[in-house]
This record gives structure tokens, sequence and C-alpha cells, in this order.
């Protein structure tokens, strides 16, 4: 199957938003409760959801039927990766580090010495094997969710 990973339109904002949800339900199960999962995940999807893809080099991976499968951003503003998520028919195939290089790249080319992000501790794992090393044990509270999450925060050098 040929993968391509492409920078994500305004009208891709639905289909990301459909599966960073489906991920968060997979992946998170084991570190929250299910009832912060649900009220994390809302069906209608916020407006600065659409204000991200369309303000930052918001990248999907994209099979050749047009599928998106993975989606992940480099915050222009605060430097910090975000949104990595991946449909969970989809995992494991590494599309993930993929998305990661991109971000990567982009950082490089802005003149980044260093990216960040706040992993859930299902992901750690994961970033680790992208290079981010564990900064500290920190929370998140989610107003929408009314719950505060466990994070990890992390930082990667660039090379």
């Amino acid at each position: 199957m040929t993968i391509r990973i492409r920078k994500a339109h305004g009208d891709d904002a639905e289909v990301c938003w459909r599966i960073r949800n489906l991920a968060i339900v997979e992946q998170c199960q084991a570190c929250y409760p299910l009832s912060a999962i649900t009220a994390w995940t809302p069906e209608i999807m916020p407006k600065h959801y659409r204000l991200a893809i369309l303000e930052n080099h918001f990248y999907v991976a994209e099979n050749s039927q047009g599928q998106l499968l993975a989606t992940g951003y480099l915050d222009g503003a605060t430097q910090r990766v975000e949104a990595m998520f991946t449909l969970p028919a989809a995992m494991r195939k590494g599309l993930a580090a993929r998305i990661m290089a991109c971000i990567k790249q982009e950082a490089l080319a802005r003149g980044l010495s260093a990216i960040a992000l706040s992993s859930t501790p299902n992901a750690q794992e994961f970033y680790i094997k992208q290079g981010f090393q564990r900064v500290r044990n920190a929370t998140h509270y989610s107003p929408a969710a009314d719950y505060t999450f466990d994070c990890v925060e992390m930082v990667c050098p660039l090379e």
C-alpha cells in the first residue's frame, strides 16, 4: 500500500477530528476513565481545530485510495508537537513516525534546536523511539472533560 504524507487542507478537518477521537478511545482506556475519554472526544469538532489545520503545517498520512490514516503538526507559536493520532486500524505501521520526520524537518527549517510535547502515558514509548526525552510528569486540566489528565512533558533535541 502506497502512503504519502501531505499537508492537510481545511476540508480534511472533520476526518482528522474523527481519527483523533478514534485513536484516543482505542489507546487511552488504560490511562483514563471512560467518562473522561468520552468527554474529551466530542463528536462535534470545535472551530479551533480547523484553524489549527489552516494556521500550521498540519500533516496527514494518506493511502492510495485517498483515505486519511494519521495526523500531526508542529504548532508554530509554541514549538510543540500536537495532534499526533493514527486511525486504530493503521496503527503500528510507521505512519506517525513518518509524520514526525516531517515535523522535525519543518522545525529544523525554522531554525529550532528542540521541539516539545505533552504525551499521554500510553504514547511516551513511541515518542522516546522518535528521539524525545522525558522531562517530567505533569497534568493537564481539560475544562471540556472536567478532568485532570496525567501526561508526560517531553523534549526532542534537533540536530
